[in-house]
């Protein structure tokens, strides 16, 4: 049972790096707690740490604290994390006809054996009398009520709220969403009812003994200049001194930190430059993983020594673009985190039919090798642009392992040895 201890970070865009308009960061956000547990109590035991090895990782290993570890934690923790789910439009119409309705059906054997699964919310959840998409703007939606439990049932354990249709049915919708979710026993990352920063803060879960920390951010937003609009109140935006400051202290508190992006270009694979500062500040902080929506396409993946940095996962409970055929095609994100330090990680692609996502399995055994031959030759070609990254063998449910560069390792790769402080294995484009 996941324990929510500490509840935070839940058209025409603004997507510049800081909030335009002011020469600090973007004015502020804040989250509303999903249903909390006591913290558990018992013996905390200290990490070790690592012994630097030049004067690098001296620089590093000044920054490196030892954190607090349950005696009884579990050997391994597996996270899957899945791009955007949008609740509105046709999907919102089947949900209000069959509240029993699961999008996910068909994907749940990939991710049976998860700890944590995480996607990107990309609707708002209201009742709007059973209109899912605006008349006006067919880019304007929402989800019903119901998509909140459809999301408990499918074991979705935190979403983010970040992200540029958050508002697309105001504010009164955007809590009202939050409000939802938290009656659902789901938690949500980026956002908050209660006005300040507070959406900035991390929501830490507490798994099998494991202490994790998610963050979410957005970097588009579609209602104007996002320091000018309401929304900065409440919604997490990705302005580095605000997050790099947080992830510093989460790193110290907790085992994991997962930071959930949402930026980019729509449709392009290969991401934008002003995805590169928050990505380098975070990761360079000591986040675990980097998860990356938005732009409805899968995008390549950076590493910084042995952590990955998904740049996009593309598309997950999300109707396929007919100009874009790669908006057909998602990544699950799977992480395996090890009580000795080690992850593997691995992509678990399926395709989207209508706005379900199938395994590729669906295809047939000539379809799914096809397919399966196809998406690891695209994820290695567009993963150069991002620093290169080893795709292997398609495995169980079409899953395959990723790696940094086996031949082109960071001449960092030692500092990620040195457990949980601030770690550089070198900025990544």
């Amino acid at each position: 049972m996941i324990a929510v201890l500490v509840a935070c970070a839940t058209g025409g865009c603004d997507t510049s790096p800081s909030s335009p308009g002011e020469s600090g960061p973007a004015s502020a956000l804040a989250p509303a707690a999903p249903a909390s547990a006591p913290a558990t109590s018992g013996a905390i035991a200290l990490r070790d740490v690592a012994a630097p090895r030049d004067a690098a990782a001296d620089a590093l290993a000044a920054h490196a604290v030892a954190r607090p570890r349950a005696p009884d934690r579990a050997k391994t923790l597996t996270i899957y994390a899945g791009g955007d789910v949008n609740f509105g439009r046709t999907l919102g119409k089947q949900v209000l006809r069959d509240p029993d309705y699961d999008p996910f059906s068909e994907i749940a054997p990939v991710w049976k054996a998860a700890d944590l699964r995480f996607v990107n919310l990309e609707s708002p959840l209201s009742d709007q009398g059973g209109e899912t998409q605006s008349p006006r703007n067919h880019l304007v939606f929402t989800g019903p009520p119901g998509g909140a439990r459809t999301l408990a049932r499918a074991g979705v354990g935190i979403v983010s709220v970040a992200n540029n249709h958050a508002w697309d049915y105001q504010k009164s919708a955007f809590l009202e969403t939050l409000d939802h979710l938290t009656s659902a026993g789901v938690a949500f990352a980026g956002g908050s009812a209660e006005p300040g920063e507070k959406a900035y803060d991390p929501v830490i879960l507490e798994i099998k003994g494991w202490r994790v920390a998610v963050f979410a951010v957005t970097q588009i937003w579609n209602q104007g200049v996002f320091n000018r609009h309401e929304g900065r109140h409440h919604v997490a935006w990705a302005d580095v001194k605000k997050v790099r400051r947080r992830i510093d202290r989460a790193r110290k508190e907790n085992d994991l930190v997962l930071f959930s992006y949402h930026g980019g270009s729509e449709y392009m694979d290969q991401p934008m430059q002003t995805s590169a500062p928050i990505m380098n500040a975070v990761m360079m902080a000591g986040a675990d993983a980097f998860l990356g929506h938005h732009p409805h396409v899968m995008q390549g993946i950076s590493w910084f020594g042995d952590r990955p940095a998904f740049r996009s996962l593309g598309n997950f409970v999300f109707g396929m673009h007919r100009d874009h055929r790669w908006t057909g095609i998602g990544l699950l994100a799977k992480l395996t985190f090890h009580r000795d330090g080690r992850l593997d990680a691995a992509v678990c692609p399926f395709h989207i039919h209508g706005t379900t996502p199938m395994l590729l399995s669906s295809k047939g055994e000539r379809g799914r090798k096809a397919v399966e031959i196809m998406i690891r030759r695209h994820l290695q070609q567009i993963s150069v642009g991002t620093g290169r990254s080893d795709v292997g063998e398609p495995g169980e449910h079409s899953c395959m392992k990723v790696g940094p560069p086996t031949k082109r390792r960071s001449p960092h790769a030692a500092s990620d040895r040195i457990p949980r402080g601030r770690r550089d294995a070198g900025q990544l484009r």
